[in-house]
Formats: structure tokens, sequence, C-alpha cells
């Protein structure tokens, strides 16, 4: 293989003779498809990279061609498992999921056509195929469905990738109560997953399909399980963003030693390419250099608006201002709508961080809503 400007990140590592674990994916790109199983030197990613490098791709590129296989059958019995496992991982957390299907007698892709059906309704999932490729139709077809451009051409198709993955000006997200790594919370809130790994596989798919790698991320408190920090600085470098401004929640101040250790490990590394800032708009956690997060969002229109990050929407000491807007977390979607607020806790949100365009959405329906839509207010301290 050549040496490209971007990192190459295929299964088999073939020092420890196991697949290769997932790190540093943040502005990643999945190259799904048929793989060739003997003439490796067929393989079209070969093409694709000479295409990414063209491009001035600077990120992680994820192939699932494992020309190695037969050495990793030897060192686990469970190869093919362990080969999909790898992949379905790879597909959750890079930000872009590339397929691209040259079907032919020799490539049927009978295995692409299983994971197609899994992935084509979500974002972040780009689709195409050559001219000659055959029995197309139907995939074309459920693709359209959801208002998506296919491609017959992979170099315009991997230009598209890269230049959504790279557009510029920065767009802000929003979102709250993670719990990341929390066996507690998967149970007390209910969510819908088998177990914690299937939770946080499908938190960060969620999370790095909408947000870019430059994108400033507002999260409003209790992010997920620190006491394993290694495991937290895994996630987070595996995160799309550029800036995270974090506010503290329940759980994070009673743990913001570890934390506080971790986000200063992680500035340190990325050395202002990437940073988190911490908030505690209850003050009572020292030193935060953050008081109270906030941030103003501008609409179509351009009219401005001014909004607040806080965890719990109770008494904190901060003044009431007229015209601003709370967006808090804490109480995972039980209470969304508040009269001068509403709910970013994930459970609400499909686990998935809002838009600025959604936050901007909920602040205009706001006015429009009837007093059985509200429970209270956000309560401010005098």
């Amino acid at each position: 293989m050549k040496n490209y400007s971007f990192r190459v990140l295929v299964p088999f590592n073939e020092e420890t003779k196991t697949l290769n674990p997932p790190n540093n994916l943040r502005n990643s790109i999945f190259l799904a498809g048929p793989c060739p199983r003997f003439d490796y030197e067929d393989d079209w990613r070969y093409t694709a990279f000479d295409i990414l490098e063209e491009l001035g791709f600077r990120g992680t590129v994820i192939t699932p061609t494992n020309d190695k296989y037969s050495d990793m059958e030897r060192h686990q019995p469970e190869a093919l498992w362990a080969q999909t496992e790898w992949e379905r991982t790879m597909m959750h957390i890079c930000s872009a999921l590339v397929f691209w299907v040259p079907r032919c007698e020799k490539w049927p892709a009978f295995t692409t056509n299983v994971e197609f059906g899994e992935w084509y309704k979500k974002p972040g999932v780009y689709f195409g195929f050559p001219d000659d490729a055959i029995r197309m139709k139907y995939l074309t077809l459920k693709f359209t469905e959801q208002k998506k451009t296919w491609y017959n051409d992979l170099k315009k198709m991997l230009s598209d990738v890269v230049n959504d993955l790279q557009k510029s000006p920065e767009r802000k997200w929003f979102t709250s109560d993670t719990h990341f790594g929390q066996q507690r919370t998967l149970e007390l809130s209910c969510r819908p997953f088998a177990d914690l790994a299937e939770m946080d596989l499908t938190m960060m798919s969620n999370w790095n399909k909408v947000v870019r790698p430059d994108d400033v991320v507002y999260h409003a408190g209790d992010f997920g399980e620190v006491s394993n920090q290694q495991y937290v600085i895994d996630l987070l470098s595996n995160l799309n963003f550029k800036k995270l401004y974090w506010t503290l929640g329940n759980y994070d101040r009673k743990a913001f030693d570890q934390i506080k250790t971790i986000v200063d490990a992680f500035n340190q590394v990325n050395e202002g390419k990437r940073s988190i800032e911490l908030f505690d708009h209850t003050q009572t956690v020292q030193p935060v250099p953050g008081g109270l997060c906030e941030v103003e969002l501008t609409n179509a229109k351009g009219e401005t608006f001014k909004f607040a990050i806080i965890h719990e929407p109770v008494d904190f000491p901060a003044p009431s201002r007229d015209g601003v807007t709370y967006l808090y977390g804490h109480i995972h979607g039980r209470s969304f709508a508040k009269r001068n607020g509403f709910d970013l806790a994930t459970d609400y949100h499909r686990y998935t961080p809002l838009s600025e365009e959604q936050v901007l959405w909920f602040k205009n329906a706001m006015q429009y809503w009837d007093e059985n839509v509200y429970t209270d207010t956000v309560k401010v301290a005098e």
C-alpha cells in the first residue's frame, strides 16, 4: 500500500495478531461495499485512496478489506464473527459511511445488501455504484425514497463527502444526559438498548453522523461514567467536535476531580486544535473557570436570541433576565417544555444532538403552545 497523507485503518494488526481497536476516529470515512477475498489488488478502495489523497483529505479512512484474514483465522477461531463486529463498530463511530457497490458476478455484494438495509435511512450515509453495476434498482429506489442523492461517479461522491466534513462555518449542536457507560441510567431511564455497549455505540454513531469534525457542541451535563478515565479519553477522541462546552451535571459535580484530570489531559494532547471547556452554573465546584454557559443563535430572518445552558431546571445563583431561553437537562425528557426553556436530554431527542436550527424551531414554537403544554418555569433564584 502507498503512503498517504491520511491514516488508513485496516482490520488486522500484524503485531498483536488481533483486530485494531477504534481510536481517534474523529473525521473518519468508512468505505463500505463488497470486499475481495483473494485478488486484493483489484480492491476498488485503492482507487478511493488515491482520490482522497488528491482531494486533500487528512482524517482517517477505514477499510474492511482484510488481506490477513487467513492469519487472523489461525489466531482467532471465531474470525468471521470478530471481523463482522469490528466492521459494525467502525460503521457506527465513523463520521461518514460511504457505500460504493460495483456489483458484478465476481462481487455479488450480498453482505453489502444487508449492511445497506441497516444504514440507508440514517444521516451521514452516501451511496453510489458504477454504470456497469448490476441489480441496483432496488437499492437506488430505497435511497431515493429518503430524498438522498446517489452517485455513478466515485470521485464526485468522495468529493462531496470531504466537502461535507469540512464545511464552514462551524455549526452548533446541543445535547444533555448522555450518561455514556452508566448502567444505572440505562436501567432507570428504560433506555431501549440491550446493554451498555449498544447504548454507547448508538449514541456515538448518532453524534458523529450529524456533528462535523470542526463543529461546536454544547453539553448540558452528565456526560458519562468517568471512573474509567481511559475509556472516556478514548470516547472523546472518537467523537466529532472542535470545541465542547460542558456544563457540569449532578453526576459530573460529584466526580469533578476525575473530570478535570480527563479534560486537562485532553486539552494538553490536542494543543488547542480541539478543546473542552467546563462550566458550573451552580458555582458549587471550584475551580471551574466558566459559570453560566451562554450562546446566541440567529435564525433565517436575522433575528438573534439568547440561550443559557444549565443542568437542573431549578434554582441556581444567576439573575433572571428577560428574553433568555434556558436549555436544561437532568429530568430526561419527563418535563420537556417550560415557559422559558426546554429539555435537551438525549432520551427525548432520539439519542441525537439537536442542531441550532432545531433549537431555534423549538424556541419559535413555544410562543404558540397553550398552557396544557407547560409544566412550570425554570426557577431562577432572586
